[in-house]
């Protein structure tokens, strides 16, 4: 395959070869007569001087300046903030905007899957941001589905030299990716002899001091006249942080509100003022440890063992058609939510995951004698991640046939009742009897009748004997779906020459060529397994593949479970085990219980494991020099050529592609490559130099033609203006445009369908329902009046869609990638300066702004279920573009399928300011001499904007700018005080105040009229309240005192000196765990103390 890609890839470029020459030879003609005009030649220095290539151009130039609006971030500078994982140093860059995906979305199904951490520049996405090493493009890792983006966890940070951001869009000089930027790390090339370093950060002061990171690495190193070669290799270790090893992710997630005067509250007592329960700070949460009976108004009992208050035996209820039932020795409802929540049970989940990395490298190169200069070289770069977690509790609620003989509503079965009897038991209680009058004659009036009619039986609630009904258990399994263990390695090789071009100095005006050749390969390979109980298995054995529902019988081909689709697959039957849903160990405890039987666990639980394999070839070939003299200086000009082919084989088993889990998609994993062509040229024309107003004007040019082999072809350009009417001031601007074709994921991402869990705000919640009489109760009615619009637009009426309450619903949603999508363009520009203050001596200021703006046209997605309801029935403006991607059935109304496949949406637009400053200040102090330095950096988000169209093509825009993850201000600063080998460090980094979409924000409401949970409201004397969903601004200090000797190196500091914790928000309102905002920038660890020992031989 290698050798097929490598022929293909050379009978590419010598197309170009042949249009080099022609080029050549067209422009030396020229620019020798040019320069005899001109009567004028430049001699070369006596002194060689080593050539350079800077981040933005490939242009190799003798000094290390750039046109292009660059952040240069070095690895030492990490290390001193006490950084050892490069992904958090890209994230915590100024330049990294929108949520970017850390350690801490161990939860959730990612595009890299599970334990990966990407970088997103200007909060334009992972995908549009290129990620290079050495100025060479790093394919993507991941495991599951079809990853897209590069995992920064597989980043060598201890060979990091530094690592280069480029903010403007790239794409003709580094090919289609770069819409929002480049990321070029660049790795460390200095190795003389032999270096050891250790480096370990312990956490400090935190409920438990878990989550130490520790990094060992080694390197050695040669080089002679003509060469040179050097090996590297590093271990890092992260330990795992649960949810209650934090204090702000510790205890539950909790309904925090404010109040109108300003009061922070987080006492939940709306289920105590609704149905008499305990007030608690916790959130309800999911609910497990009970049953949902299908026959009777009593909907969920819940387990109380020795106790009933039903007529079930070991259940009971907290209120039936809105009336308590039974009261404790406290005075709370015999039946507290709370009891039965995962929320605070959950606290074994993993906050960050437990991962392990190993990387090592090799480089070197070997120059031939000749004037040519020929140099082969090579690179080779292995990583490799392993993590695991543990994102917590998950509800299991098979439904249960009528007829199976653990039902307790199967008046046949051993223990069984006829839960229509039961039902009726409790309205024949003179206690509940009692409350049932007092309750509808202070609340309604009894709707008119007297007070001595106001019973169950005047309004026809009893329902006399109904037999076996279907009941679905609720409950949490210990190890159920949730926990992950993933391997991922990466290899990348390089093999390359490079040489001089002599025969072409003199050739006209033609001097100093070059040219370089390489060819990479990149072989990503992801492993996943993770255990959980099967759908099918389940249905087996309660009986739902018999006709006579009898367990572990078959006669069917698929179940006859109304609300399943499971096929009978070849090993559904083997090993069946009759399962009791209602045994005692699966409701107590609460969360972590398990079957009654390990022969029952067994055969339910099975593995999902996935392969996933990703390939990615590059021939290169590049030839660069100078070419004509202008007034300024020599002009450059580099002509290339690249070849890319891009592969996948994302394999999952049967478990994972057939979706056999219970309540867990299917995912078809990705098979599908393709390859890109790309011919590029860049000239670099310095047109005046040295003259009064204008000491510097220089032009950068540079184009690519890419050819996709689905997309077709398109011209990408930029250009790029540098102007400085005084040594002192450098004013410049770029402008250029952007292609880039869907990647594999969008392309070949194999169908992903199954049913989940989704969110209906339609459907009426059972507070706003009376079941006495069937009627909607609007003053109990929590959800927003535009909620209540748009459904009614979308011929939902949500004063009568009413569920029994049940306000999820388990829904198909489909996705996979697509050949139909178009490819994304994008316009960019930006302007600025840099200023050297030149009138004292005794200090340097540099100082430098600039202006940037984006626009990609046709922008892909791939929407989650929810975010296609929530943006359908949330929208103020009352016209979502994604609602006709719900179907509803026509009789029902429920969720029939979402449609969430990727789709082309019109624009999205990021305008924003970068500022930086630097300070630095030579003195001496008690006859020493002592260097201040200030570091200032900056980033002003001007806007961060989605446009969508809707059917009818009005626009509706959704602007971030000042939400979670997309701060209006962004900034690090930065003090170092270098004395003698010593240097003491002191870093601030700033995040200013953010709030939720204005749009979402809760209006002020109270338990009373059924809107907030910890405020009684003003009919009650107290105030009204609504959740928080803002944060203030955030500053976290980090700070170190190094020592560098000639073979030691020793350091010692402190990463968020004050342990400043982040903002605490409400989950419904902010994309949260337990509170704390999902990346948004605020540091999770808590304060760490870290040391650093560095030992080398050079």
């Amino acid at each position: 395959m290698i050798v097929d890609e490598l022929r293909a890839g050379l009978a590419r470029v010598s197309k170009l070869l042949v249009v080099s020459l022609a080029f050549l030879g067209l422009i030396a003609p020229v620019a020798y007569a040019q320069e005899e005009d001109e009567g004028a030649s430049i001699e070369p220095p006596d002194d060689e001087v080593e050539e350079v290539v800077v981040t933005g151009s490939r242009l190799k130039r003798d000094t290390y300046t750039s046109i292009s609006p660059l952040q240069v971030i070095s690895g030492q500078m990490g290390r001193e903030i006490g950084l050892i994982d490069p992904g958090t140093i890209l994230q915590e860059s100024t330049a990294a905007s929108g949520v970017q995906v850390d350690l801490t979305f161990s939860g959730f199904v990612l595009d890299n899957g599970p334990g990966a951490t990407t970088i997103d520049l200007r909060g334009l996405g992972a995908g549009r941001t290129l990620l290079l090493i050495n100025g060479r493009r790093v394919a993507p890792a991941g495991v599951e589905g079809a990853p897209v983006s590069v995992d920064t966890t597989l980043l060598p940070g201890a060979l990091v030299q530094q690592y280069e951001l480029l903010l403007d869009g790239a794409s003709s000089v580094y090919g289609s990716d770069a819409v929002a930027g480049v990321a070029n790390v660049i790795l460390r090339k200095d190795f003389e002899g032999f270096e050891l370093e250790a480096f370990s950060s312990l956490a400090n002061g935190q409920v438990n001091n878990t989550g130490d990171q520790h990094r060992i690495s080694a390197s050695w190193g040669y080089s002679g006249d003509r060469g040179f070669i050097g090996i590297g290799a590093e271990y890092r270790d992260w330990e795992r942080v649960n949810l209650s090893d934090r204090e702000w992710t510790a205890g539950c997630n909790r309904d925090i509100e404010i109040t109108t005067e300003g009061e922070i509250r987080t006492l939940n007592i709306g289920d105590e003022f609704n149905f008499g329960m305990r007030p608690d700070d916790c959130t309800r949460g999911s609910l497990v440890g009970r049953f949902f009976e299908y026959g009777t108004a009593m909907g969920s009992v819940y387990y109380t063992p020795g106790f009933s208050n039903t007529g079930i035996p070991n259940y009971s209820d907290s209120s039936l058609y809105s009336v308590p039932i039974s009261y404790g020795s406290d005075g709370y409802n015999t039946v507290t939510f709370r009891d039965y929540s995962t929320n605070g049970r959950e606290q074994f989940q993993s906050y960050i995951p437990d991962i392990q990395t190993y990387s090592a490298m090799a480089y070197g190169e070997y120059t031939m004698s000749g004037e040519a200069n020929v140099t082969p070289y090579f690179e080779v770069l292995y990583a490799r991640r392993e993590s695991f977690q543990d994102a917590g509790a998950a509800q299991f609620f098979p439904e249960v046939p009528a007829e199976n003989p653990f039902n307790p509503c199967n008046p046949n079965a051993p223990g069984g009742v006829d839960c229509g009897l039961a039902h009726d038991s409790i309205l024949d209680d003179p206690t509940y009897r009692a409350a049932f009058t007092d309750y509808y004659v202070s609340n309604f009036g009894c709707f008119g009748l007297p007070p001595a009619l106001c019973l169950p039986e005047t309004f026809g609630l009893y329902t006399g004997p109904i037999g076996a009904v279907q009941t679905v258990p609720i409950v949490h399994v210990r190890g159920d779906r949730l926990l992950v263990d993933v391997d991922v390695d990466q290899i990348r090789y390089v093999a390359g020459i490079r040489g001089d071009i002599p025969a072409l100095n003199g050739v006209g005006s033609l001097d100093n060529w070059s040219w370089d050749f390489y060819a990479m390969h990149t072989a990503s390979t992801g492993d996943s397994s993770r255990p959980g109980i099967r759908g099918d298995r389940i249905d087996y054995a309660l009986g739902w593949f018999s006709p006579t529902r009898t367990p572990c019988e078959g006669g069917l081909g698929s179940t006859g479970n109304p609300f399943e689709s499971y096929e009978l697959q070849d090993d559904t039957a083997t090993g069946c085990v009759p399962v009791n849903m209602f045994a005692p160990s699966l409701y107590d405890p609460v969360v972590g219980g398990d079957f009654g039987t390990q022969a029952e666990r067994d055969y339910l639980f099975d593995t999902r494991d996935f392969e996933t394999e990703y390939k990615q070839s590059v021939f290169s070939f590049y030839a660069n020099g100078e070419v004509f003299e202008l007034p300024g200086g020599t002009a450059l000009f580099g002509i290339g050529a690249e070849y890319r082919i891009d592969e996948i084989d994302s394999i999952p088993d049967a478990v994972a592609r057939d979706g056999l889990f219970f309540g867990f998609f299917s995912d078809g994993g990705a098979v599908g490559e393709k390859w890109t062509e790309e011919y590029f040229a860049e000239m670099e024309l310095p047109i005046f130099a040295g003259n009064p107003g204008m000491q510097e004007l220089t032009v950068n040019l540079s184009t690519r033609h890419t050819q996709d082999e689905f997309y077709g072809s398109a011209w990408t350009y930029s250009g790029k203006l540098a102007y400085r009417p005084v040594d002192s001031l450098l004013i410049r601007g770029t402008v250029g445009t952007s292609f880039r074709a869907p990647n594999l994921r969008e392309n070949f991402l194999r169908d992903q369908t199954g049913f989940l869990g989704v969110f209906d705000p339609c459907s009426i919640p059972e507070d706003a329902w009376d079941s006495l009489t069937d009627t909607y109760i609007p003053e109990n009615d929590t959800r927003e009046p535009e909620v209540l619009t748009n459904c009614a637009l979308q011929g939902v009426d949500p004063t009568t869609f009413y569920n029994s309450g049940i306000t999820v619903f388990s829904t198909e949603v489909a996705a996979g990638g697509t050949l139909d999508i178009r490819e994304e363009t994008s316009e960019s520009w930006s302007a600025g300066f840099t200023w050297e203050q030149p009138f004292f001596s005794q200090f340097d200021l540099v100082f430098g702004a600039t202006y940037y703006e984006i626009d990609i046209k046709d922008e892909i997605i791939e929407p989650s279920a929810q975010f296609i309801v929530n943006d359908c029935y949330t929208d103020p403006q009352f016209d979502s573009a994604f609602c006709n991607r719900i179907t509803r059935d026509p009789n029902t109304l429920i969720f029939d399928i979402i449609d969430r496949g990727f789709i082309n949406r019109d624009s999205k637009l990021a305008r924003g300011v970068d500022l930086n400053m630097s300070i630095d200040i030579p003195t001496s102090m008690f006859n020493k001499a002592v260097d201040f330095g200030f570091d200032f950096a900056f980033n002003r988000t001007l806007e961060l904007k989605d446009v969508f169209l809707n059917d009818d093509g009005l626009a509706s825009e959704d602007d971030d700018v000042g939400e979670f993850g997309v701060p209006e201000w962004k900034g690090r600063m930065a003090m170092r005080v270098d004395v003698g080998k010593w240097r003491g460090t002191w870093s601030t980094r700033y995040i200013s105040s953010v709030e939720q979409d204005p749009d979402t924000v809760d209006s002020f409401s109270n338990v009373v009229d059924g809107g907030s949970q910890t405020c009684y409201g003003p009919s009650l004397d107290d105030v009204d309240c609504r959740d928080v969903g803002f944060a203030e601004n955030y500053f976290v200090h980090d700070m170190s005192v190094y020592y560098r000797g000639d073979q030691w190196t020793l350091g010692a500091g402190m990463r968020n000196v004050f342990n400043e914790a982040p903002p605490q928000v409400n989950g419904t309102e902010v994309f949260a765990l337990n509170n704390t905002p999902f990346g948004a920038g605020y540091d999770v660890f808590g304060r760490q103390i870290f040391l650093n020992v560095v030992f080398n031989t050079q």
